[in-house]
């Protein structure tokens, strides 16, 4: 018997199909997980894209406060200065503030240093290159964002007005008004009113073309042009500088051995007998005197003895002797009177061969024995009609005999120089040993400041950066040159222009002498009608003019030395002395006056008044600041390690 063993089929084709469909399923989900991730992913992306946006958005701003904070640290400084409420440390640094809060800043906390900037010499209240301070300002918040900003500032000088007066009055008492046609071409301020003249003609009556500012108002501003707008009125009263500025120049000035006391202060209000000359010398041959090295003064003294007066320094015509070259005066005979024929200034320009011209004094024309008086007068009087009589200031060169330099005369003497060195070929001059350098080069310690205790005379040309200061009245007895004209620069102003500080204790004045003023006499006979009209004496071919380029600072006043014309004289006699064209400005306790006028006779002098435009960027070496303190630069500082200390060490 056969077995047969059934099997069933196995089914392959069922069984291999299943494991296909599930694949496609498993796929599917795969693709809704990944879509459902990058969505998830996206989402999260966003959130934090977002989220980030906002951190830096806050932190952004949280920065942002923290930078207005160290920024209005400066800001708040400088007005606490100008208030007059901090003061700048002459060394080192102090700390306005310590790690205060800042009043709505969310909490940041702020401290704030200040210290001076500049050379070693810099004082409190002046610097060879004005004030300059630096302010520093640390903000910091809860979560350590931090900012430290710096700034400079520098007070601004007294040498940027044109014109400022304290007082608008004269010292009597009298209104000074703004008239006939006054023009102001820099900036103008007034701690008063400011006074405009409200007549007719010319019109307007004043015209300012800078920035014209008073602690009050301005009176009839109608009849004056204001060409940079409106005044400023109600502003903040800017103080003069005190005696205790001006000492401290006397102390600058000492350490380069410039420093002059006059021997003889004998005289009225306004004599000075001694006398400060600047000369510039082509030291390098090149035809011009705008060298680095070539500017020097020099420095007369009147000996104690007053041989010709102590009028002689500034020309001044002497009071007439006794005698008359030797010959009493006859009884009854009267002696000129504000005349040149006693003068030992003034003479008759003679030329010998192979020598400069040299005036034969009046007073040398000799006494023959038994001429009386008017005939000594007479020749006397024929020299100073003569068309080459000349006058010269104390201790000229031209009042040699020969035309020579004279170390010493009959009257005084040329201080030899003690400090500071010279060029060869400036040594090698006949006054080599008597030239005071007005360059540090040659001298290390000058730093642009000379001083005189006591009256002093001043005139010549300058080469160089120089402040004048004078305890006394400082006497304008001539001209008072740049070596470089102001007018030459064209606004091109640079650091090393030639520029003149004048600062008096007392007054600064344009002088009455026989070089800038007029001179007359009075007949021989009578004794009381003056010769009529005035002759001119001046060596100068620019008179009837003075020019002076120069700011000037009086703590006075700036007029002009004997205003008032002598009691008794007819306006029609006035002595108009000719025209002071400053190039520079004027700054003053009281406007003082520089003329007296009835109608149109001037007794005195005609003002020509026109402002350096180079002081507001280079004012003169150590000339009195306003106090006022202006911005000049903003900086970051990088505050990883930084302390005050270590900033601020060695200023």
């Amino acid at each position: 018997m056969t077995h047969v063993l059934l099997v069933a089929p196995r089914r392959r084709l069922r069984h291999t199909a299943r494991p296909l469909v599930r694949d496609r399923r498993g796929v599917a989900l795969l693709a809704v997980l990944l879509v459902a991730m990058v969505a998830t992913v996206l989402a999260l992306a966003t959130a934090m894209i977002t989220m980030s946006n906002v951190l830096v958005q806050a932190s952004s701003d949280r920065a942002a406060i923290v930078d207005d904070a160290a920024l209005s640290g400066l800001e708040e400084e400088r007005s606490r200065l100008n208030a007059r409420l901090d003061t700048v440390p002459a060394t080192g640094y102090t700390t306005i503030e310590s790690n205060v809060v800042v009043p709505n800043s969310s909490g940041v906390r702020r401290s704030t240093w200040i210290s001076r900037l500049g050379n070693a010499d810099s004082l409190s209240d002046n610097g060879e290159f004005g004030v300059h301070a630096e302010v520093v300002s640390q903000a910091v918040d809860s979560f350590g964002t931090i900012a430290i900003r710096r700034a400079q500032m520098y007070q601004e000088s007294f040498a940027r007005y044109a014109a400022f007066v304290d007082e608008a009055h004269s010292s009597t008492g009298a209104i000074l008004y703004w008239s006939l046609g006054a023009l102001a071409q820099g900036p103008v301020h007034s701690n008063d009113t400011i006074f405009i003249w409200n007549g007719g003609t010319p019109s307007p009556q004043a015209t300012f073309t800078d920035d014209v500012t008073t602690t009050r108002i301005v009176l009839n501003k109608s009849y004056a042009t204001f060409s940079k707008g409106p005044p400023m009125e109600g502003v903040a009263r800017i103080p003069l500088p005190t005696t205790t500025d001006l000492y401290a120049l006397q102390a600058i000035a000492s350490q380069a051995g410039y420093a002059f006391t006059p021997n003889v202060t004998t005289g009225d209000s306004a004599q000075a007998t001694m006398r400060i000359e600047f000369v510039a010398i082509d030291v390098d041959g090149d035809g011009t005197t705008t060298g680095p090295d070539e500017g020097y003064f020099k420095v007369y003294q009147l000996h104690p003895s007053l041989t010709y007066g102590a009028g002689f320094t500034m020309a001044r015509p002497p009071a007439p002797p006794s005698t008359a070259s030797g010959a009493p005066i006859p009884s009854g005979a009267l002696a000129p009177i504000d005349s040149l024929l006693y003068s030992y200034n003034c003479g008759v320009m003679t030329t010998v061969s192979g020598l400069p011209a040299t005036p034969t004094k009046f007073a040398e024309i000799p006494h023959v024995a038994g001429v009386d008086y008017q005939d000594i007068m007479l020749n006397k009087a024929n020299a100073y009609d003569d068309v080459n009589a000349r006058c010269f200031l104390g201790g000229d060169d031209r009042l040699s005999p020969t035309g020579a330099f004279r170390a010493v005369d009959a009257a005084g003497y040329w201080m030899p120089r003690t400090s500071g060195t010279v060029p060869s070929i400036v040594a090698s001059r006949a006054d080599g040993a008597y030239l005071w350098p007005l360059s540090a080069a040659h001298n290390p310690s000058f730093r642009g400041v000379i001083f005189a205790d006591g009256k002093v005379a001043v005139s010549g040309v300058v080469r160089g950066r120089i402040t004048l200061v004078s305890r006394d009245n400082l006497m304008l007895v001539h001209d008072l040159k740049q070596a470089t004209s102001p007018g030459a620069t064209s606004g091109n102003c640079t650091a090393d222009d030639d520029v003149i500080g004048l600062f008096s204790g007392e007054r600064i004045l344009y002088g009455d002498n026989a070089l800038v003023t007029p001179q007359w006499r009075r007949t021989n006979l009578t004794g009381d009608n003056w010769t009529w009209p005035r002759k001119e004496f001046d060596p100068s071919g620019s008179r009837p003019d003075m020019a002076i380029h120069a700011s000037m600072l009086a703590l006075k006043s700036i007029g002009t030395e004997n205003v008032e014309p002598p009691v008794g004289l007819p306006p029609a006699q006035y002595v108009n002395r000719g025209t002071v064209r400053l190039i520079g400005g004027t700054i003053e306790a009281r406007t003082g006056s520089t003329s007296t006028i009835n109608g149109w006779n001037v007794h005195g002098y005609n003002r020509d008044l026109s402002f350096n435009r180079c002081m507001l960027q280079y004012p003169p070496p150590y000339f009195p600041t306003t106090g006022r303190w202006t911005r000049s630069q903003f900086f970051e500082v990088n505050p990883q390690g930084f302390s005050a200390a270590s900033w601020f060490s060695g200023r």
